[in-house]
């Protein structure tokens, strides 16, 4: 590029171009000789597109890109204004100012139109297509998207993510105010070849940010891993400063422990004495104090700090959690950068795993012999190891391995149970019928006698009806009938015996219609079933399952529970656990507990009742034995009862039974159903 400053615009001239209207052909031009200064203004051009190009494929900042490339487009084009706008898509877009510069930019709008620019840029990011926006000036209404300056705008999407909804970025360059149309597309087209060249610098950039960030996890893996190898509190917390101030653009390093209100600082990166009078000391304290939170991590500005005693500013602070109150402090120098916003993770994962590593390491100095304990670690570690003590170590190791194989614990064996009243009335349905209506509800203490449910057989009401319409006819004719023998009583002997018979015959009918009605009643009667005794219902969503349902006989419409009765647990104990049950049981050692889901620290204590005999699962095909056990208390059956009924039905209740039997050594509960296989496989042989 031949340009001396790049502040300095190129002057386009067109040959007899108008401002505002078309060229006309240069007199040199239809000769076939190009204008020189023509020539000369598109090598610069082609200079500035190399390169932008090449630092599109290099290795500078964003930061540094994005204002090198305002500067070429705004150099190149004689333009009135560069923006260049941040995108973000995280939550509701917004947009924020990567880089300015120029005489027109967002800053010189009118406040009340910077709404409609605003409303402007976001309809181009909908679109995704490169515009030229014809000046407005003086717009004001924020519901309609305007360029509110005295000049064009050319506005394009910088696609930095191909898979993404919206363009990370928006390039917006102010044309210069008197630019035809031909002229505006031509600066449309270069434009959208800057922002190209700016979405491949961008995608390039989050490839070496993905590297970056891998490379300092990898490297932050490595720290925590020796930050946890460290014997001693001391050595912790020197390799946590100078692991931090040798991984990350800081100078100095300092780790504190915030406690309430008193912050003591006790390690600074290669530093070995620390004046905690002086003035640096008290400002890093301060500091720490102001920005302690635990397991965070949070930036530092400049304009927060009054002012510091030395070169070094605070620019981090990262935390652990608040049961171990450390407190990281990165400083640098006035003049350095901003720190990358990428940092604060790896940061707050060493502040996290030093006040980890400084609690287990303090908890293994509190126990008896610990310092003895990290002592020998150390001389296990060292390089200078003679053979006898490799040989002591070696017994002492497998000397506690044999006491832990043979120490003895208990045997547990857990099983799936289900829970079961020994007393319950369980309510079928007589016949088909209709659920009319329902007295009790889940969980309801009844009485005995007391309703508990209505039923309607419409075929029975129909067959009352008919009878009672049946019984009424007859009485209307044994009435006449008797009419009729008062009247004939004088008369013909042969007519009054006629109608005795004939009422005779009445009387039997309708004897035999009240016997039918009554046996009729009595079916409508059993249809209101009621309790048998004083109990508590067992019905999980009774009224969603029963009320105005038809029903078949036989069907099962609830259960009542015995208010006094006796709680049993059915379990199915696997046939290789069985044995051990057994031995427990017959020597009087065996303690049996049962948990609810959801609940496992409510325990039950259950007694044993018998061992039965062998049942398979219809679920996997497995066998088990089946055990009976008694719930010991009657007030925790009720407790039970209650807590289940909240749950679902209580009866079948699905629960977990854990037996503690003998105690065994340790490598045998293990190893058990290994061992066991084995001995079923020798017995079979010898």
């Amino acid at each position: 590029m031949q340009a001396a400053v790049h502040d300095s615009p190129f002057v386009f001239s067109p040959s007899g171009a108008v401002p505002g209207g078309n060229a006309t052909p240069h007199p040199q031009r239809a000769t076939g000789d190009p204008d020189p200064l023509v020539q000369e203004t598109r090598r610069e051009i082609a200079e500035i597109v190399r390169e932008v190009a090449v630092a599109a494929r290099g290795n500078s900042s964003r930061r540094d890109f994005l204002r090198m490339l305002a500067n070429r487009i705004l150099v190149a084009m004689a333009a009135e204004g560069v923006v260049i706008w941040n995108v973000d898509t995280s939550d509701e877009w917004s947009l924020s100012v990567a880089h300015r510069i120029g005489k027109v930019t967002d800053q010189t709008l009118p406040a009340e139109s910077r709404d409609s620019h605003q409303q402007m840029i976001a309809e181009v990011i909908a679109s995704g297509q490169p515009v030229v926006v014809p000046p407005t000036p003086g717009a004001t209404d924020s519901a309609l998207p305007a360029n509110p300056t005295n000049v064009p705008a050319a506005v394009v999407p910088i696609e930095s993510n191909l898979i993404a909804t919206h363009p990370s970025h928006v390039l917006e360059v102010f044309l210069e105010p008197d630019c035809g149309i031909a002229t505006q597309r031509g600066y449309l087209r270069f434009v959208a070849q800057m922002a190209d060249l700016a979405g491949e610098f961008l995608r390039n950039d989050q490839l070496r940010c993905l590297d970056r960030k891998e490379r300092i996890n990898d490297q932050v893996d490595g720290i925590v891993a020796s930050l946890h190898a460290q014997t001693n509190s001391r050595s912790i917390e020197t390799l946590a400063v100078d692991s931090i101030a040798k991984l990350f653009p800081l100078d100095r390093v300092a780790l504190c422990y915030v406690e309430a209100k008193d912050c003591k600082l006790v390690a600074v990166s290669h530093v070995g004495t620390i004046d905690r009078q002086g003035r640096a000391a008290k400002q890093i304290e301060s500091v720490a104090s102001e920005y302690f939170y635990p397991a965070t991590c949070c930036f530092v500005s400049k304009d927060e700090q009054e002012g510091s005693p030395s070169d070094l500013e605070a620019r981090v602070v990262a935390c652990s959690e608040e049961s171990d109150s450390i407190c990281l402090v990165g400083l640098a120098r006035s003049d350095s950068e901003e720190l990358d916003d990428s940092l604060a993770e790896p940061l707050r994962r060493i502040a996290l795993h030093t006040g980890l590593a400084i609690r287990h390491r303090r908890m293994i100095e509190a126990i008896p012999m610990g310092r003895v304990i990290g002592a020998l670690a150390n001389q296990i570690h060292s390089r200078r190891r003679s053979r006898w003590f490799h040989l002591a170590v070696g017994i002492v190791f497998m000397t506690l391995i044999a006491v832990v194989a043979f120490f003895p614990v208990p045997m547990r064996v857990t099983a799936p149970a289900i829970l079961r009243p020994m007393d319950v009335q369980r309510v079928f349905a007589p016949r088909s019928a209709v659920i009319d209506s329902i007295h009790v509800s889940n969980g309801e203490v009844v009485q005995r006698g007391q309703k508990l449910l209505s039923m309607t057989d419409p075929t029975l009401e129909q067959q009352i009806t008919a009878l009672i319409g049946r019984r009424s006819i007859l009485v209307q004719k044994q009435a006449a009938f008797m009419t009729a023998l008062v009247d004939t009583a004088s008369h013909r002997s042969e007519r009054n015996e006629q109608l005795q018979s004939e009422r005779s015959l009445l009387a039997e009918e309708l004897q035999t219609i009240d016997q039918q009605l009554a046996v009729l009643e009595e079916v409508k009667q059993s249809l209101v079933i009621r309790a048998s005794n004083e109990g508590i219902v067992d019905a999980w969503q009774m009224e969603q399952r029963l009320q105005g349902r038809p029903v078949n006989r036989g069907d099962a419409l609830m259960e009542v529970i015995g208010k006094e009765t006796r709680w049993f647990i059915d379990a199915r104990v696997p046939l290789s656990r069985i044995d051990p049950v057994r031995r427990a049981n017959q020597q009087g050692v065996l303690a049996a507990q049962a948990s609810m889901k959801g609940t496992p620290d409510e325990l039950l204590p259950l007694t044993m009742q018998s061992i039965g005999p062998v049942i398979r699962s219809t679920k996997d095909g497995t066998d088990a034995r089946a055990v009976v056990l008694q719930i010991e208390s009657s007030e925790q059956s009720m407790e039970l009862c209650r807590s289940l009924q909240n749950r679902g039905s209580v009866n079948g209740a699905p629960l977990r039974v854990l037996f503690q039997c003998e105690n065994l050594p340790l490598v045998k509960v293990v190893f058990y159903d290994a061992i066991e296989t084995i001995r079923a496989n020798v017995k079979m042989y010898f």
